[in-house]
């Protein structure tokens, strides 16, 4: 049985396209520094509102690093009314590279700045 043009020229094409895949992935392997998650909080103050239970501080939270990270626990602190609050939320999982919306809540508007610090993660 003979071959014509078109399936050669087909065998062609697929063979670069796999091999083109294979060299994506590996080059993204090799230049892709897979480092330890940095979750970082940025809190939005200026959006900050009043609820009935209330006051709200708007957060987001990103994971710079290259690996997710699981469990990561952070507390807000801040002077309201005379008195230190400490608010304290804990984060499911946050792959690399992404971020999420978060909110700490104190009984009233801090009088002062408001501190987050990460107090610990999982790695998956």
């Amino acid at each position: 049985m003979r071959q014509n043009w078109a399936e050669w020229a087909t065998l062609a094409v697929s063979v670069v396209a796999v091999v083109g895949v294979i060299g994506a992935l590996t080059l993204d392997g090799i230049f892709t520094d897979a480092g330890p998650p940095e979750p970082v909080v940025e809190l939005q103050v200026d959006a900050a509102y009043q609820t009935e239970a209330g006051w709200i501080v708007p957060g987001t939270v990103s994971n710079d690093g290259g690996e997710a990270a699981e469990a990561i626990v952070l507390r807000a602190t801040a002077s309201v009314a005379g008195s230190e609050e400490e608010n304290e939320i804990t984060l499911d999982y946050l792959p690399a590279g992404t971020r999420v919306e978060v909110s700490f809540g104190f009984s009233a508007e801090p009088d002062g700045e408001v501190t987050v610090q990460t107090i610990g993660f999982r790695l998956p």
